[in-house]
């Protein structure tokens, strides 16, 4: 195991063995080492808490040195899972520019020529959305943009969006990846995001979309949108959000609602990944659009492991090695721009 960087990474070692008097003592000299990893340490818990997520349970002996006092928990409430399972048929995240799925046959054994050949092949959607696309941005990057009626449109890496914007029409496309709205308020011109077969419907409000191969996930920071799914319009096909709430659509239509603390809401334009959980596959889909390459999972039962943390994606291979550390398995650097995680 990789020595612990950060405070999410202790965070996820001392939830798994809290009693361990040598890792505790590791921990007490990373918090003494410098005011950064205190002040890390310090807003992680402050983070976690928001979250509605356990910690460590000698979290209370740390009190004093943090100024904030954080509630104590069981072993059996933490929420990072281990998996158990061999190596398996590797199953890519996503190609560059759009999410790709495998075929189950495909393995480790290919040739790196092989592998590089499949890579293309499952890109090439990606490509084709950015050709429908109005307005994109490169991985890593953040691009900010005003849209034609005042509103304010963040857009995540490696997203790409396509606007229609005509009379009474306010409406946006998500093709790819996330973005946060900051929506002027028009009474008369309601306000819609669509992402696959999922509309979002606001008349003035702040709220993020993100689009992936796992589905669409809604979160409001203030004001309220109307979530609805094109499958039909019963009830379990329309969610009213507010403040701090959010929901997950599956591919299916089915809904799943969650809550957060509002200034949560899309952290990543502060270049932190909050997962509550959520797969690692899912993760590792969000982290790819920082990383210029390819992410693989070499197992499908590592890549559905439930995963909480928080992750810096300011540095795109430290977040996966500390997805790897928390869920027990192993990154691998194949070439520069393929990485790949696989269990122990």
């Amino acid at each position: 195991m990789t020595k612990p960087e950060s405070a999410s990474e202790w965070i996820a070692l001392l939830s798994d063995d809290p009693d361990n008097r040598d890792l505790r003592a590791r921990h007490d000299a990373w918090l003494e080492s410098s005011m950064e990893n205190r002040a890390d340490w310090n807003e992680t818990l402050r983070v976690w808490q928001m979250l509605d997520m356990t910690v460590p349970v000698h979290v209370a002996e740390w009190q004093d040195r943090i100024g904030q006092v954080q509630p104590t928990v069981s072993r059996e409430d933490r929420v990072v899972a281990r998996p158990d399972t061999d190596a398996g048929p590797v199953v890519p995240v996503r190609g560059r520019g759009g999410r790709s799925f495998w075929p189950r046959q495909l393995s480790l054994g290919l040739s790196g020529s092989a592998l590089i050949a499949c890579l293309l092949v499952f890109a090439l959607p990606g490509w084709m959305i950015d050709l429908n696309a109005d307005y994109q941005s490169p991985i890593g990057e953040i691009r900010v943009v005003e849209l034609p009626d005042g509103s304010m449109l963040h857009l995540a890496p490696d997203s790409a969006v396509a606007l229609a914007f005509a009379g009474d029409k306010r409406q946006i496309e998500l093709l790819r990846g996330e973005a946060f709205f900051d929506v002027v308020p028009m009474t008369d011109r309601p306000f819609r995001v669509i992402s696959g077969e999922a509309e979002t419907t606001v008349l003035g409000t702040a709220f993020d979309v993100r689009r992936g191969g796992y589905g669409v996930d809604v979160a409001v920071e203030h004001g309220r949108v109307r979530v609805e799914h094109s499958r039909g319009s019963q009830s379990d096909n329309v969610s009213e959000l507010g403040a701090g709430d959010m929901v997950h659509v599956d591919p299916d239509g089915s809904f799943v609602r969650q809550t957060m603390a509002p200034e949560l809401v899309a952290a990543w334009r502060g270049g932190r990944l909050i997962a509550k959980d959520q797969s690692v596959a899912e993760v590792v889909e969000t982290v790819d659009r920082y990383f210029d390459g390819w992410i693989l999972i070499s197992d499908d039962a590592l890549g559905s492991e439930p995963l909480t943390g928080i992750y810096n994606l300011e540095d795109p291979k430290a977040a996966l090695a500390a997805i790897a550390d928390a869920q027990g398995a192993v990154l691998r650097e194949i070439s520069p721009w393929i990485l790949m995680l696989s269990p122990e």
